[in-house]
């Protein structure tokens, strides 16, 4: 934590039109016709992240659509609410009409163009929000949503190519193919995935992020992300009514761990609170950090406290297939430090140095920390932190 300073002049790099935004990583051009999105370009790695546009021979330029909800007849021969079909691809609908493309917002730190469509019974208004200083395009989606047996995607056909798409699992990934040469790969029509995946190649990639939804499939160039269903059984009316989620899209260089894709699915879904508080005394100095994790390649997943006595638990995982040793950089008062299992058994003595200790990490090891803190009491306790 920091307190705050005099306000500085705002200089922004957030620029935007009814079709356009742009800020210092990314330029984003949509069509206010279809409301599809036909240019994603990252600056850092000076590259288009979707498709390329084709051209008919002697006929008009077929444009890319990203972005491109995508609607599809859904009702599985069995276990309706549970069930989606392999064949669930045989009927569909493309939403390439929109109600309007409107430029809500622009102004030094964020810039929103608002896409509303509908389909059939259903309303759709999508915020695509650009920040600055953010690389990637939020998309704040509210959906009223009335279907019965539709399966609402989202799609992106990328200029990245790949046999295998990445996708997060629990403190970890997992690579699944975009081809469907194989009875086992055809299996692979929707697949499940935490808070991102992503497809690349080794020069650049594209990232789809989620808050809320966990539904995926990637096919050759095109990746998907499932929105909403409407089943009939159990409950004849099921997700029916207000929804609203988030979706993000991160463009980048080079593979998912180069770009530190794993950091921005946690930026989305874990943002920083901040608040404001009078001017009064205290124990702190003006700036304060309680944790430090070093490198970038490891994620603190929990802070709690320990279940059998006042110690301090730290869980951390590593990512990127790294063998790392990992600093953790503690407050003053920090005591002992141990690492141990799940149990938080100890297991090994960790020594401190200045506050600081060491875990040797092996790939895509999960490691907890028992901290404990020198017993204060007293007006002493409060005034710590």
């Amino acid at each position: 934590m920091r307190a705050a300073t005099a306000a500085s002049p705002i200089r922004t790099t957030v620029q935007a039109t009814a079709s356009t935004l742009e800020n210092e990583y990314i330029r984003l051009r949509m069509d206010p016709q279809s409301g599809c999105m036909t240019s994603l370009f990252d600056k850092r790695s000076q590259a288009e992240a979707l498709a390329p546009s084709e051209t008919d021979t002697g006929g008009p330029k077929n444009v890319v659509c990203g972005n491109l909800l995508q609607a599809f007849y859904d009702k599985p021969k069995e276990w309706d609410a549970w069930n989606i079909d392999a064949d669930f691809e045989k009927q569909h609908w493309d939403l390439d009409k929109v109600d309007e493309v409107k430029l809500i917002e622009s102004g030094p730190l964020r810039a929103v163009i608002r896409i509303k469509q509908h389909f059939q019974n259903s309303v759709f208004v999508r915020d695509v929000t650009m920040y600055a200083g953010v690389p990637r395009v939020d998309v704040k989606m509210h959906a009223d949503w009335h279907e019965k047996h539709i399966l609402l995607k989202v799609a992106f056909p990328l200029s990245a190519h790949s046999p295998k798409a990445t996708y997060e699992i629990p403190y970890g990934s997992v690579e699944r193919p975009t081809t469907r040469n194989t009875p086992a790969e055809q299996g692979e029509f929707e697949v499940p995935a935490l808070q991102w995946a992503d497809i690349s190649d080794p020069q650049h990639g594209f990232s789809l992020l989620n808050d809320s939804k966990y539904g995926y499939d990637a096919k050759g160039n095109v990746l998907r992300l499932s929105l909403l269903r409407s089943p009939e059984w159990p409950d004849p009316h099921a997700d029916e009514g207000q929804h609203e989620f988030t979706y993000s899209l991160y463009p980048h260089g080079g593979t998912w761990r180069e770009a530190e894709t794993v950091r921005q699915g946690y930026g989305l879904n874990y943002g920083l609170l901040s608040t404001n508080a009078e001017k009064h005394e205290g124990a702190l100095a003006p700036q304060h950090s309680f944790l430090q994790v070093e490198p970038q390649n490891v994620v603190v997943t929990a802070v709690k406290k320990a279940e059998d006595d006042d110690a301090l638990i730290l869980r951390f995982y590593e990512w990127a297939g790294r063998e790392t040793d990992v600093r953790l950089h503690l407050p003053p008062g920090a005591q002992t430090a141990s690492e141990t299992d799940l149990m938080e058994r100890a297991t090994e003595t960790l020594s401190l140095d200045n506050h600081t200790c060491t875990v040797h990490t092996k790939p895509y090891a999960i490691k907890t920390v028992k901290i404990q803190f020198r017993a204060i009491t007293g007006e002493k306790t409060a005034k710590r932190f």
